[in-house]
């Protein structure tokens, strides 16, 4: 199976869009796991691009982060 190089790009910034949201919310790798029944390999895995997280499980994460002030 052959992964578009786009696809890799999007995934690499959603990653790091993602990592920087959860730090200007104060959120913890850990607390966000537990918040959302992702495992904390799957979130550092998704930061850094290497993992293309579900639907479902973005929008948990979202619904999540959104909840929580900018600190």
């Amino acid at each position: 199976m052959e992964v578009n190089q786009e696809e890799i790009v999007m995934e690499k910034e959603y990653g790091e869009v993602l990592k920087r949201r959860r730090k200007d919310r104060g959120v913890t790798l850990c607390e966000l796991s537990e918040r959302t029944g992702i495992s904390q390999e799957q979130i550092v895995k998704a930061e850094i691009g290497l993992l293309d997280l579900s639907g479902p499980q973005k929008r948990r994460i979202e619904k999540f982060l959104r909840r929580q002030p900018i600190i």
